[in-house]
């Protein structure tokens, strides 16, 4: 009798993901391997490593346009940028101390920052400003969005699209004026 077993097929990652140690979250899917020409030698083809986000998704199903996404990225880097040293978005103002008896001053990026998300937030109003940043901060899906906000899933994708809409026209409004 003898003993037949099946080999197991070798799974193989790509050079970037063993080397920034993401191997787990590559498998759990929440990265992907980009391939594209480097801006600054056209010649040359870079090989990034880049989470995935939800309104890439959303782009590659059709949901969204490419400038609705592209505006999303943008608020998701003036997010970035208005976040600065405080480590908190709205930057509560008790955690506003910068060493010994020193009061805080944002930089002037992050104030530039704040004050066109502000201007942003105005725009596309506070329901719409908490789901894009489930969107965008949050990475999170809209059967998340609706299971978070108790709301049917229809009338939640609905309110998705809209966001993304308002935030076009917001972006159009701030930044054109």
């Amino acid at each position: 009798m003898t003993n037949y077993t099946k080999k197991q097929p070798q799974i193989t990652f790509p050079k970037i993901v063993k080397k920034q140690g993401m191997i787990v979250p590559y498998l759990r899917g929440e990265y992907q391997v980009e391939k594209q020409v480097d801006s600054d030698n056209p010649k040359r083809v870079t090989t990034r490593l880049r989470r995935k986000s939800v309104y890439d998704e959303m782009l590659n199903r059709g949901s969204i346009t490419k400038e609705q996404r592209d505006y999303a990225e943008k608020y998701a880097i003036l997010c970035e940028k208005a976040l600065g040293r405080t480590g908190d978005l709205y930057a509560k103002m008790n955690f506003m101390r910068d060493g010994v008896g020193c009061s805080w001053e944002p930089s002037a990026a992050q104030h530039e920052a704040y004050e066109k998300l502000f201007k942003l937030w105005n725009e596309i109003g506070r329901y719409h400003k908490e789901i894009l940043n489930m969107i965008v901060l949050g990475n999170m899906s809209t059967k998340d969005i609706s299971q978070a906000m108790k709301l049917n899933l229809h009338y939640t994708m609905g309110q998705v699209l809209s966001t993304f809409i308002l935030l076009e026209e917001a972006f159009e409004n701030v930044f054109v004026k």
